[in-house]
């Protein structure tokens, strides 16, 4: 995955990159990622470099997230290089309690199910080839109002509320969204771009480039060792006393 962000107030676009392995029926996954933040010599003297690196490893509803020596310094993590995230029993907190339901960790097909519910705005822009692979690409155009409607069960209300987050960003009901499927109807690449109004009154471009590869077996992702790991939950606990 590439994330690239530009904005006038930037020098240079903000980019990111990601690379992972997800396990859907298990609902495990393992990232590595990487942003690159610049030449910003107060960037650089915080984290001692350019590039921010994190890595994730999703367990059912448990998260683990390994940040950078830098970032974790001011945290009473005791010499431990891992947060523990339980990610079931954040309902109450924004950003976090739809964290398994995270589109990266979902089934490629969810995307085939919003484009057929836009079946009206979907245009065909030829073959191209996408990792090897012969490819036919569609862009459409999504209205915000009709995706929640596409999911299901519990996590409906997670995604009402971060559908109007989105359009409360953009400005906008409609989000351009081009999808590369395989003649097995497999998708092999997504790309979304937003424009963002910032809460400053700044703009901002986000686009999202997605690549999935290597369908079949994966093997299970590595979990942090347990005497490297700090439960978040236990820090919150002694902020608060």
């Amino acid at each position: 995955m590439v994330i690239e962000l530009t904005s006038p107030q930037l020098a240079s676009p903000v980019t990111a990159n990601a690379s992972g392995v997800v396990d859907l029926r298990d609902r495990a996954a393992s990232m590595g990622f990487a942003m690159d933040l610049g030449s910003d010599p107060q960037v650089i003297q915080v984290l001692g470099s350019s590039t921010l690196r994190m890595q994730m490893v999703l367990d059912g509803g448990t998260l683990y997230l390994k940040l950078p020596a830098a970032a974790t310094g001011a945290l009473p993590l005791a010499g431990k290089q891992w947060l523990k995230l339980d990610v079931s029993k954040l309902k109450g907190v924004p950003g976090l309690s739809s964290l398994g339901g995270d589109p990266t960790f979902q089934d490629p097909s969810h995307v085939l199910q919003v484009l057929e519910s836009e079946a009206s705005n979907v245009v065909n822009e030829g073959k191209q080839r996408v990792d090897g692979f012969e490819t036919t690409d569609y862009r459409a155009y999504l209205d915000l109002s009709h995706v929640a409607s596409n999911v299901s069960g519990p996590q409906q209300a997670a995604a009402q509320q971060a559908i109007s987050a989105l359009e409360q960003a953009t400005k906008s009901q409609d989000i351009p969204v081009d999808v590369w499927i395989d003649p097995y109807g497999f998708v092999r690449r997504m790309v979304m771009t937003v424009d963002l109004s910032l809460p400053n009154g700044a703009s901002m471009q986000e686009a999202v480039t997605a690549d999935f590869s290597d369908y079949g077996p994966q093997r299970p992702p590595a979990l942090p060792p347990a005497d490297q790991v700090q439960d978040l939950a236990s820090l919150i606990h002694v902020a608060g006393t």
